[in-house]
């Protein structure tokens, strides 16, 4: 015989408890036994040195030192004086050279008053012909003494019983039981004919299963969790678990018609790199009573592929009229169907019962008649982030409310693809009056040339938003970027924006104004973002106006286009000369002046406060003018001395949409009302600036910050503020030959000026919006430059960014073939532009952007 070898392991350590936390104990002397209580000790042990000893000393860390064991034993209890023993395996043994890969030795309770609920931790092993009996004993003996690890080693373990792993009835005690196989393929727990489950868990307050294969081909269901905690209803069965690199198989021949994991009152657990295949259903939750409220579980990396028809991949079920499920979260997960009639989610309960924030971020979802089913209840929350949901067949439903299901709300904040003549939403539902359905936000994206029939909404449903699109391009890395944290300010605001107001500041070139929009306010990609967030949240008001958007700009190179916009009110009027001032002054870093007395600029504001922006200072100034709504002319000095902005701000006007004439009033020549532009905004909601200028470069949003204060702090700063500021000037950089130096600077003097100076100093969100470059230039070849530089400035101030020239694949005959470039000749139709927009090339744009804006 030989002797093996202990201690000196990673977990070989003596602890106990002291003012209720755990720290190690040195110094303690540790003597080894034949049982866990009584038995006989172990004295002829040998140290390191080969000298003999009969007990081992802990070092000044707490560490086991290392030392033999009796000749031919490999295991024995360790007692340090506490209240139990911990089963201690040996670290090397001289039959195989190596240890068995887990620690010897977990815990060990040095204290004679440690509480009752701590107990030692021990592993146990079962060998590769293990019987049922061995494994379920090694399980009991883990639980019985307060924890510990059972280590399957490879082999296939056909079982004639479920396995049980038991707790307690007392909530209060935590029983930690790992289950430990050596790889999904390798350790195989098999499901003989007739059983119920391959492994139960009842009782149980945490418990582990990790590596392991399991077998269904004649077992009703794989893992099973019952829903109360021995006698003691109201009690979770489990929680704090954890169920990883598990592969649960089936029969394939669609012959199983139970659940992969059939678990009542899950809570605190995670389900990650889970593969379920060959089985009738995937993994259901459920609850019978009214005060389990379990949830707060998240499933990483869960591949479910389902056999045979009417088969649901995800349930979540309650029979009671008060359950409730929260907080569960589905990440990069998979499921396929291969019959008919199957179901990819389904939400099902009685009465009042509903499931709140439920989760589903990067999940696909393939062949299933239906994708998500809200059978019963009500308040039921789905949140789709980036999920692809693909009906089996054509004609069938995307969503669908079964009958007396109300208050339901799904957002879809990603991508959702459709084949052939599909439904969106179902129509042949029961739906209460006055306590709707809602489906937030679906953006549906069509594959190739298919048809897709339009929304069908239950009477009754409010249907928010419902953008059917042309392009399978999807909005993802490496064209769209989020830094981990981003958005803090923007989404507490835009949360709170049924009381305040949240606020966003564009700037930007010609492909930001809007051209060649049908019209640049409400059709431009900020256009675009106004209208669903204020559908969402709350209409803030119509924001600002700049005076750029007038024929003084407008009439020599884009006539066709103004004329257009003038039938429909989109820019602002104009009677007698104004001409373009030469300085970047105001909220757009643009104004136009005259010194006509009577000339006049007429905007269109929304909102219960309008403010007026008009440069000051400098020489003798005229009096500005304005009415509201045809009302009487109020005047209002210009002052001279020290050029500055000057807000002239009305309040208490009703919640409509106003119309604002301002006048120059008597001046002699020379002497100048400048009009910058006008905003409408309300209390609460969202508002959209849109502070963007054709033509404009960098410069106009960054260089004059340094110099003279007037012009940066109104682009999403202390002066003008913003939650979220964008920026999106760039191509006219290029044409200009502007060095990424020269923009970035440009960009670093903007952001200098909106966050060091805004009241809630540095914590503005910025978001960098690069237009497409289409064919603006072909001779500097700068643009790329710029590309470059923005995504190291991301990692520098933090911020998002969105590459529609990456996204376009930096190819103009790409977007043409979709229709996105427009043109002056017809505002809004698909044209052949250079680099400006069609109303479809805008709401792509717009479509790429909102998923971050709504987290």
């Amino acid at each position: 015989m030989a002797r093996s070898q202990f201690g000196a392991g990673i977990a070989d350590y003596v602890v106990r408890p002291s003012d209720g936390l755990w720290g190690i104990a040195p110094n303690t002397i540790v003597t080894f036994w034949s049982a866990a209580d009584g038995g006989t000790q172990y004295t002829d042990l040998q140290d390191a040195a080969g000298s003999p000893i009969s007990s081992v000393t802990t070092t000044d860390q707490g560490l086991i030192r290392g030392f033999s064991g009796p000749d031919g034993v490999t295991g024995m209890w360790a007692d340090a004086g506490g209240t139990s023993r911990a089963w201690v395996g040996a670290r090397v043994s001289p039959s195989s050279g190596e240890g068995g890969g887990f620690s010897s030795l977990t815990r060990v309770v040095a204290s004679a008053t440690a509480p009752a609920d701590v107990r030692a931790a021990a592993t146990y092993v079962c060998d590769g012909v293990a019987d049922q009996e061995q494994i379920q004993a090694a399980i009991d003996a883990a639980r019985d003494h307060g924890g510990g690890v059972v280590q399957l080693t490879v082999g296939d373990y056909n079982l004639t019983a479920p396995l049980t792993i038991e707790g307690t009835d007392d909530v209060d005690v935590e029983i930690g039981v790992i289950l430990w196989g050596q790889g999904a393929r390798a350790t195989m727990l098999k499901g003989g004919p007739g059983l119920t489950s391959v492994i139960h868990l009842t009782k149980v307050v945490r418990v582990q299963l990790c590596d392991i294969g399991i077998g269904i081909a004649g077992a009703t269901h794989g893992i099973t969790a019952a829903t109360t905690n021995g006698d003691r209803a109201g009690h979770r069965s489990f929680w704090n678990s954890a169920f990883k690199n598990v592969q649960i198989s089936g029969p394939w021949d669609g012959s199983h018609t139970g659940w992969a994991i059939n678990m009542g009152s899950p809570f605190r657990s995670v389900f990650e790199n889970l593969e379920i295949g060959g089985v009738g259903n995937g993994l259901r939750f459920y609850s019978e009573h009214a005060d389990f409220n379990p949830g707060d579980c998240t499933f990483n990396r869960v591949f479910v592929e389902l056999v045979g028809d009417n088969k649901v991949a995800y349930e979540i079920e309650s029979t009671t009229a008060d359950g409730v499920m929260n907080q569960i979260q589905f990440e990069m997960c998979e499921a396929i169907a291969t019959g008919t009639g199957c179901t990819g989610i389904r939400l099902a309960g009685a009465g009042g019962w509903g499931t709140s924030h439920t989760h589903w971020r990067g999940v696909n979802l393939e062949g299933f008649d239906r994708l998500v089913h809200v059978e019963g209840g009500s308040s039921n929350s789905f949140r789709l982030n980036h999920v692809s949901l693909r009906p089996g067949a054509s004609g069938l439903t995307a969503f669908a409310f079964g009958a007396n299901s109300f208050n339901n709300t799904i957002l879809s904040t990603g991508l959702l693809y459709v084949t052939d003549n599909c439904k969106l939403y179902s129509d042949a539902n029961t739906i209460e009056p006055g306590s709707p359905n809602k489906v937030l936000d679906a953006r549906v994206y069509k594959e190739g040339s298919a048809v897709v029939t339009g929304s069908v909404n239950p009477a009754g449903t409010t249907v928010r938003r419902g953008l059917l699109g042309n392009s399978l391009q999807s909005p993802q890395e490496p064209f769209v970027y989020v830094p981990p944290g981003w958005g803090r300010r923007w989404f507490a605001a835009r949360d709170a924006a049924g009381s305040s107001l949240a606020r966003i500041v564009a700037v930007g070139g010609s492909a930001t104004a809007g051209f060649y929009a049908s019209n640049p306010r409400t059709k431009s990609w900020p256009g675009a973002l106004a209208s669903t967030l204020q559908s969402l949240y709350g209409d803030g008001g119509s924001g600002f106006q700049s005076s750029a958007m007038s024929p003084a700009i407008l009439s020599g190179s884009d006539a066709t286009a103004l004329a257009a916009w003038q039938a429909k009110g989109a820019v602002v009027g104009q009677t007698g000369t104004w001409t373009q001032g030469g300085s970047f002054y105001g909220p757009s870093g643009h104004y136009l002046y005259t010194d006509v007395a009577g000339n006049s600029l007429t905007f269109k504001a929304r909102g219960t406060t309008v403010r007026i922006y008009t440069v000051v200072g400098g020489t003798t100034r005229p009096s500005m003018l304005y009415s509201i709504d045809g009302g009487s002319d109020v005047t209002v000095a210009q002052p001279t001395g020290t050029n500055a902005i000057q807000v002239t701000t009305i309040t208490g006007l009703s919640n409509a949409e106003h119309t604002v004439v301002l006048k120059a009033g008597t001046a002699s020549s020379g002497q100048y009302l400048s009009v910058c532009g006008v905003s409408g905004e309300r209390a609460s909601g969202v508002v959209v600036h849109n502070l963007a200028v054709a033509g404009a470069t960098s410069a106009r949003y960054g260089t004059s910050y340094l110099s003279s204060g007037l012009n940066a702090t109104y682009n999403g700063g202390p002066d003008f503020p913003g939650d979220l500021c964008i920026w999106s000037t760039a191509p006219n950089d290029a044409s200009a030959n502007n060095t990424a130096d020269v923009w970035s600077a440009n960009v670093a003097r903007w952001i200098r000026a909106i966050r060091d100076n805004d009241p809630a100093t540095g914590d503005v969100d910025l978001l960098f919006a690069l237009p497409h470059f289409g064919r603006h230039e072909a001779t500097n070849f700068k643009y790329q430059d710029y590309v470059r530089a923005a995504r190291g400035l991301c990692d520098v101030y933090g911020a998002a960014c969105v590459n529609w020239w990456g996204l376009g694949r930096n190819s103009w005959p790409y977007w043409n073939s979709l229709g996105y470039w427009g043109t002056s000749a017809a505002t809004g139709a698909a044209g052949t532009d250079s680099v400006h927009l069609s109303d479809a090339g805008f709401q792509y744009m717009a479509d790429t952007v909102m998923p971050l804006l709504l987290g």
